[in-house]
């Protein structure tokens, strides 16, 4: 038997709510400055409206990761729903979610299978770049990058060369 075990989604109707349509207009740019926004909210309000994100979109019950799949880009998901299934567990994914990313900073492979349950749209990580931007950086920010993909991952140590 599949067990749930796990479930994320930001909620896209209360940002619809206040007002947030379009992550550029000035009446959303209010908003995102007003302090009206959870932690979560303006981490998505940022990644959607991001131009220097490409845009992917799949069309319902397509599968975006096998387990085991190499990693090349992550994905933030902007709108729709889907499953990650790992042997018997089951997690419901929705906006909000990244996927990929940690794996892919620590040089692993796809955790899990991701399936669309319906239409997804989503904003492309391309993790190449990211590789080049990482040692730029200033210590303490790799520093606290390496500790969140650790923490992300539960591991102890990153595999040697990574990151």
């Amino acid at each position: 038997m599949n067990e749930l075990s796990a479930s994320f989604e930001i909620d896209v109707q209360h940002l619809k709510a206040l007002g947030v349509v379009d992550p550029n207009s000035p009446k959303s740019m209010d908003i995102f400055a007003s302090g009206q926004l959870s932690s979560n909210e303006r981490l998505y309000f940022s990644l959607w409206g991001n131009k220097l994100l490409s845009t992917a979109s799949f069309e319902a019950q397509k599968k975006i990761f096998q387990e085991g799949d190499d990693v090349a880009v992550a994905y933030f998901i902007v709108s729709g729903s889907l499953l990650a299934v790992k042997d018997k567990q089951i997690e419901r994914l929705g906006p909000g979610s990244v996927l990929c990313l940690a794996e892919g900073l620590a040089g692993l492979s796809a955790p899990k299978t991701v399936i669309t349950v319906t239409p997804v749209q989503a904003r492309i990580i391309p993790l190449h770049k990211v590789d080049h931007m990482v040692p730029n950086l200033p210590n303490a920010i790799r520093q606290i990058i390496r500790t969140t993909v650790k923490r992300t991952l539960a591991l102890k140590e990153l595999p040697k060369g990574v990151l």
